[in-house]
This record gives C-alpha cells, structure tokens and sequence, in this order.
C-alpha cells in the first residue's frame, strides 16, 4: 500500500468539500428542531401560526412530521455524515482504485441525499402553501411565499449537487485516474476529460451547445438567481438560543470600597474669651463615627469574579436547556423611520461590538461580533419559538412607525419578546412615550421597583439601574404583560456606556452598564424560552 508519491491539489479538491459536507450534514441533524420550525414559518398575517397545526395536519411529508420517519431521515443524515468523513480522509491518505471508487460512491451519496431531501422540501413547501391559501383564500401570494420558502430548503441542495457533478467529473478525468492507479497503463482522453473538452470547445456541433449553455444561464437566472436576489429583501434566519445548562445568578465576589468623608473646618472666635464658639458635632462621637464608617462602605463588583455560567437548568458549562445546539446569541436592532436609528452603532462608536465583546468574556457560549439591523415589519417572518427574545431601540430624534409596524410590534411582544428601549435625548424621550402609548393604549410605563427580577441576575443592581444621563429620567420604566416586563425602558442612554471611550464615564459604571445590558439580555431569554417552549417541542 502506497501513501503519497508526488504532490497534487487533485486529492485535497475532492475530499476536503466532502468533509465539509459531512460536517455540514452533521450540523443539520443538530439543529433538526429548528428546520422543521421553519415549515410553520410566519406565511400570513392575522395569527396562521395558531391554526397551523391544524391546516398542515396530513399534507406534510412523513419526514417533517414527529416519529419514525423523521428519525429514519436524521439516522440516515448521520451515518452519510460520518462515511462522507471517513471517505474524506481515506481519499487523502491512500492513492489506490478503491480508494477512488470509494470517493465517488461518496459524492453520488450526496447527490442522492440532496435529490430526496428537495423533493420533501418541495412537498413541505408546497403543503404551507394549500395552507396558507385556506387560511387566506384571498391572498395571491401564496403561490410566491411557498416558492421562497422552497427555495430557502432547496439553494443549500442545490449547491451540493452542482458540486458533486463537478467532483465525479474532475474523478473521471485522466489524470485523476492516473494518480490513483499504481502503474497507468491506458492513455487517451477519460470520460472527465471529454466532458470538460465538450463544455470549453462547444463538442461537435458548437451552435447547440452555445444555444443550449445560453437557454441553461437564462433558466438558472430566473429560477434560482431572481428569488435568491428577491428573497435577500426580507429574508430572517431564526435565533437559535445556545443549548445547555447554566445558573441563574453569576457567581460573584464583592469587594468594598470605602469613600473618603471631607473633614469639617472648626472655627474658634478666640481661645482666651469665657465663650468658645466651637460647638460640639453630636455626629463627632465614637458610635456615629462607626455608623458612619459603615454607611460609607460601597460594594462594588470585582470584574474579574465573573465565571461564565449564565443560563438555566443548574448546570456549570452555561446555556439554556431549551436552547438549539449550534446556537449563539445575537443582537438585533430596530431600524425606523426617523433619524439616528443606528445611534451609537457605527464604525467609530462601537457601542453594539464593545457589548457584545464583553457579553463574550462573561460567558462560555457563541456570541455573534456584530449586531443585526432589521425593520420592524421583519419581526412577523421569524419561525414561533425562534424569534429574537429581546430587540434593541435607540435614537435622539423622533420616531416614525406606520400602524402596520406597531401591531407588528405589539404582537411580537405579546407573543414572547421583549423591547430593550434605550433613551439618547429628551426629544427621543418624549418621541418613545407616546410611541409606546400607541402601541400598548392599554397600558402605561411604570417604574420598575429596585427589588426586581430584572435586577438580581445574574448580576445584582441593589439600587436599580444605573442612571447614567438622566435624559428622561432618573428611574428604569418598563411595560408589563401577564407577570413578565415586555418593555424596558433606560432614560439614561445605556449605549453611550458602551461606546468607544464610554463617552468619558469612569470604567466602574461603564461596566455597570454593559452588566445592565447582559442581565436585560438574560431575563428576555429566560422568559421567551419558557412562554414559547411548545413550539420547539417535536
């Protein structure tokens, strides 16, 4: 048996995708409960996804649905995964036929697997379709939303098979022949490399083949560019929240700082006359010293106590068991219309990067590097139970929203979320309470209370919220809906904390305020994974 006798890419461009592959479709059976979520993907308004079970009930491929089926596909996707992997590493270290013959029987697997999986996805695509046209039979979308949601199962299939034709020709050319067999005795041209020679020169008859190409380019753009282009418009990927188990509160030393007292001048008219004018202080005795000592002693948190563990589920690795395994956790940010949306989030600010950069030394799971940006309107388009369980609003100017964008709104709260407010000027003050008015008329802001949950974990604020700037207050406000705050509201512009330079602030509030950010982060998440724990259940 002979192991490498002369350099060549020909090994690695064959097996190195098919290892790819084979982690992606390990990757896939990880995160199965999500992409069965999106079949029951937000295809209409006015509540489908209630009654979704009931319309998809018998039009659903086997394969989507809880039970054997679904688990014979997952079982299939992992032992394909781990042959792909070990396919993928015998092809690089052995040159021989069979080693070969074994790459190319491994990339007809996949060819096969990605054929199965798009016709059950166009089955599923095409059964939320008839459901969507029921629930609605005077919409005329239904035809579009079932195609893009096809095609976001089908483009990653799609891919794999185009690069599986492209590696079983590149296996059947001459030279690749040669490198695998231990003495090359034919010569000529191989079935690869007449393959390759017919697309460059046009074969034998040059105007069909450039006929056929052109009719091929033209079909490909219409039927997977245009919606590829047409789906990027508004297309969401849903939050997978980190699988795991973590604690609620962070284990955390204090340590006391002791403020310094001014000492209090004394001034004596005359030391020689019967009248002393230095009257004795009642606080100057011994005991109002001690009480006084002790009131001037102010916890601080030490940065460095934090271990990591933040989640549910009393566990020391961190995470929610509720969560998805490859998850991680992201920010995302309304954009409205109205000036300075983005307030603070730019290339020089830094306030979305520096909170999720410390968020990221605190705990042990995925954090994303960058925040996300999306219109309210995209809130409806995140599958039930993988929506983002809290969104971020800023800004110093006013607020415009259609009615459109604030039942949008309205309904992503009531269902789950939560609305992270952060306040940057008076103006924007005054813009968020009568916007919140319109979108809660029920309700009103009231003041959080000191002792709340949203203050204790994981880490503990015993005064409440930091104030900061007091741009429109000194106290956190918040909404609140059956037991659980649905909107938290900071007038104080907690972004300002998280900019580059923390706007000037000492580095202790600084890291009070990315504290207040990660406890509103956790509370949302707690909350959201509990409300919506029914439709990850599969």
């Amino acid at each position: 048996m002979r192991l490498f006798r002369k350099p060549s890419p020909i090994p690695t461009l064959l097996c190195v995708p098919l290892a790819l592959l084979a982690a992606g479709a390990l990757r896939s059976v990880l995160l199965a409960r999500a992409r069965a979520a999106e079949l029951l993907f937000h295809v209409g308004q006015g509540g489908l996804e209630a009654v979704a079970g009931e319309l998809l009930d018998g039009r659903l491929p086997a394969i989507f649905v809880a039970g054997p089926e679904a688990r014979a596909l997952l079982a299939v996707l992992t032992v394909c995964g781990g042959l792909w992997a070990m396919v993928s590493i015998v092809g690089l270290l052995f040159r021989r036929p069979w080693s070969l013959a074994a790459v190319r029987a491994a990339w007809f697997t996949v060819v096969f697997v990605a054929l199965f999986r798009t016709f059950a996805a166009f089955a599923a695509a095409g059964a939320v379709g008839e459901a969507y046209k029921t629930a609605f039979p005077d919409a005329d979308d239904a035809a579009m939303r079932s195609f893009l949601l096809f095609w976001s199962q089908f483009r990653w299939d799609l891919l794999a098979i185009l690069l599986a034709a492209g590696m079983l020709v590149l296996s059947w050319r001459r030279r690749t022949i040669d490198l695998f067999a231990p003495r090359p005795a034919r010569t000529g041209p191989a079935a690869g490399d007449e393959i390759v020679e017919s697309i460059r020169s046009g074969g034998r008859d040059p105007s069909y083949r450039r006929s056929w190409l052109s009719s091929a380019a033209v079909h490909w753009f219409v039927i997977v560019a245009l919606p590829f282009l047409w789906a990027l418009r508004g297309c969401v990927e849903p939050y997978l929240v980190p699988y795991g188990r973590g604690r609620p509160r962070v284990t955390r030393v204090m340590r006391v700082v002791k403020r310094k007292k001014k000492k209090r001048k004394k001034y004596l008219l005359s030391l020689h006359r019967a009248i002393i004018w230095d009257i004795p202080d009642l606080n100057e005795s011994k005991i109002a010293r001690e009480v006084d000592e002790q009131t001037q002693m102010t916890p601080v948190a030490d940065r460095n106590a934090v271990h990591g563990q933040m989640g549910a589920g009393d566990g020391t690795k961190g995470g929610w068991p509720d969560g998805v395994p490859g998850g991680k956790i992201r920010f995302i940010r309304l954009e409205y219309r109205g000036r300075d949306w983005d307030d603070g989030m730019d290339g020089r600010s830094r306030a979305d990067i520096n909170f999720l950069a410390f968020l990221k030394k605190e705990v042990p799971f995925p954090v994303a590097r960058k925040s996300e940006s999306h219109p309210v309107g995209s809130l409806r388009k995140y599958p039930p139970g993988f929506a983002p369980p809290f969104v971020y609003m800023t800004g110093s100017e006013t607020i415009y929203a259609s009615r459109t964008d604030r039942k949008i709104l309205r309904e992503y709260l009531l269902s789950g979320g939560m609305l992270f407010a952060d306040c940057g000027s008076r103006r924007w003050d005054h813009s968020f309470r009568g916007f919140i008015k319109s979108v809660f008329p029920d309700k009103r802001l009231i003041d959080i209370a000191d002792d709340d949950e949203i203050f204790q974990m994981p880490y503990s604020f015993a005064n409440g919220a930091p104030p900061l700037w007091h741009h429109g207050g000194f106290r956190a406000l918040g909404v609140k809906h059956k037991g659980r705050w649905v909107v938290f509201y900071h007038p104080g512009d907690v972004n300002d904390a998280w900019k580059v330079g923390h706007s000037g602030m000492d580095a202790e509030l600084a890291d009070k305020a990315y504290q207040m950010g990660i406890n509103i982060l956790y509370y949302s998440i707690t909350k959201y994974l509990q409300m919506t724990r029914k439709y990850r259940r599969m």
